[in-house]
């Protein structure tokens, strides 16, 4: 997937790596901040990483 990088002063957004996989998952692991997203909420690191896949 040719995703691009955006970058200003203060934001760097990029495609997510393998090293993010322990943020990634602090954040699908949160049912407050997955309240209006389409997926369900993650429960280990395990699920986070076949998620990204």
């Amino acid at each position: 997937m040719n995703t691009p990088t955006l970058e200003t002063e203060s934001l760097i957004l990029r495609r997510f790596t393998e090293r993010d996989m322990e943020a990634l998952f602090l954040i699908l692991k949160d049912e407050e901040a997955n309240k209006f997203l389409p997926c369900y909420t993650l429960k280990n690191l395990e699920e986070t990483i076949k998620f990204y896949e």
